[in-house]
């Protein structure tokens, strides 16, 4: 309804400057929206000659037309505010919001204000019921710091979630950073500094590797970036605001790389199945020649045998945690070769929805297989699955574009900070789809309004930076 109710006032703007007259008209004309309009082009025919139609038109009705509309509202967004729109800083701030509530929370799990031993996940009811029952003194534990709740993920049970929005924050704090640095601006310089680390101290405390993973990455590809693409300062920015001095830019870059190391340590140290990743992956590509059957069915007594064998020298409790765990990372690996062989068979997708997968696999199995799962963990076969070989490529395509756009705009002028955020974002949602499926539902809206936003305004400012070089050559 709320994304609805925007393109409503979008339209109604539009009409009253006039199509052709307002910005609208040039960002859309943009090459680099082709592909973003032949994706929703895509999604409204797809129910035509989809396999079942009837939950594809649902489908579009739900995840697929929220998203077409989330893609608008980015767009809108400038065309409504123009350069009096929200800030990268202030965007990065507002995507953070969920990691900042997830330190609180955790803050007060450590303080025992939340009650003795607290659960991993915790619905906010319980959680506002401990809160009254350790303040009112009516608890059955009296009050006392209790140990630090690793693992706790608050009143979300999707680790995953903070992930995504705390790896999004990161690429945007990353960009306030490195633009504010070069341009001295000391108080920006600061707050993304910290914020960055407060993101990966979340996702550490959360248990959430992927995140930490991706974060370390975004890390390392926006410092390459920045050496490679940016030279001079930042012109047509904001005025330097107490200037830091190059002693002072170095100690606070060592002390951030200085804390993301200390971070990326405590969460190999703490989450136990950093250890045993490689190992599980490798015994799935290894022992397992049927990847159908091994989910259908489960491990059998030989692939279990030949595993003791391959692990002997680790010791019978590795081994013992290394067959627990191949329910996970390793199912992981069987999962993506499984949904390779069923999107060799379907290139025309199956219904649009995120249960393609499951339905596929419990159709090859003749019934639910022993290791279930809703989806096949990663993005681009989900997206195959769903919308067919070319629904999977048209979205793939949209991203690369993105990307392009913002690499070609990267400059050390007004329009370098979005340009940068938009080229990041473009490759961490390309990137982060080849771990996970993170093209559905929520994540489709949380995408389409910050990249539509962010190539819009880079345009913007591009144009901006344009107009205001010709009046200077004038």
């Amino acid at each position: 309804l709320l994304l609805l109710l925007l393109l409503a006032v979008l339209g109604v703007s539009v009409l009253r400057k006039g199509w052709r007259k307002s910005l609208a008209w040039e960002a859309w004309s943009l090459p680099v929206c082709l592909p973003v309009v032949l994706w929703m082009a895509y999604l409204c025919l797809f129910p035509f000659w989809a396999e079942q139609a009837g939950p594809a038109w649902a489908n579009l009705r739900g995840q697929w037309g929220l998203s077409i509309l989330a893609w608008l509202i980015g767009w809108g967004g400038v065309l409504l505010m123009g350069r009096d729109g929200p800030s990268l800083l202030q965007l990065a701030l507002a995507s953070g919001f969920l990691v900042l509530l997830h330190l609180g929370m955790s803050l007060l799990a450590w303080s025992g204000l939340l009650g003795a031993a607290v659960p991993a996940d915790m619905p906010l009811a319980l959680m506002w019921r401990s809160f009254l029952s350790v303040v009112g003194g009516t608890a059955e534990v009296g009050w006392r710091w209790q140990p630090f709740p690793w693992g706790f993920r608050g009143f979300d049970p999707m680790h995953g979630n903070l992930g995504y929005t705390s790896n999004q924050a990161i690429v945007l704090f990353l960009c306030c950073l490195l633009f504010a640095w070069r341009s001295h601006v000391s108080r920006v310089t600061a707050i993304a500094a910290a914020a960055i680390v407060l993101c990966f101290v979340s996702v550490v405390i959360a248990y959430s590797r992927g995140a930490v993973l991706y974060g370390l990455l975004m890390a390392v590809l926006a410092g390459l970036v920045y050496q490679l693409r940016l030279r001079g300062a930042v012109t047509g920015g904001a005025a330097p605001s107490r200037p830091v001095g190059r002693k002072g830019q170095l100690v606070l870059v060592w002390a951030v790389l200085a804390s993301l190391l200390v971070v990326a340590g405590l969460s190999f140290k703490k989450d136990s199945r950093w250890h045993l990743m490689a190992d599980k992956a490798r015994v799935v590509f290894l022992l397992v020649d049927d990847p159908v059957r091994f989910l259908c069915e489960g491990p059998d007594e030989s692939m279990l045998q030949g595993l003791r064998h391959e692990m002997q020298d680790r010791g019978p409790a590795y081994v013992s945690d290394l067959i627990g765990g191949l329910n996970g990372d390793g199912a992981r690996v069987a999962l993506m070769r499984v949904g390779l062989v069923l999107v060799a068979e379907r290139p025309w997708g199956l219904d649009g929805s995120r249960s393609s997968y499951k339905q596929l696999i419990e159709a090859r199995c003749g019934h639910p297989p022993v290791m279930l799962y809703e989806h096949a963990h990663q993005g681009w076969l989900d997206t195959a699955l769903a919308l067919g070989w070319a629904g999977s490529g048209l979205l793939g395509l949209a991203l690369l574009s993105l990307a392009v756009f913002g690499l070609r705009n990267l400059r050390p002028d007004a329009a370098g900070p979005w340009a940068m955020a938009l080229l990041l974002l473009s490759v961490f949602w390309m990137a982060r789809g080849f771990a996970d499926s993170v093209y559905r539902e929520h994540l489709l809206q949380m995408q389409a309004v910050l990249l539509g936003y962010l190539a819009t305004r880079t345009h913007l400012e591009r144009r901006s930076a344009a107009a205001r070089h010709q009046s200077a050559a004038a």
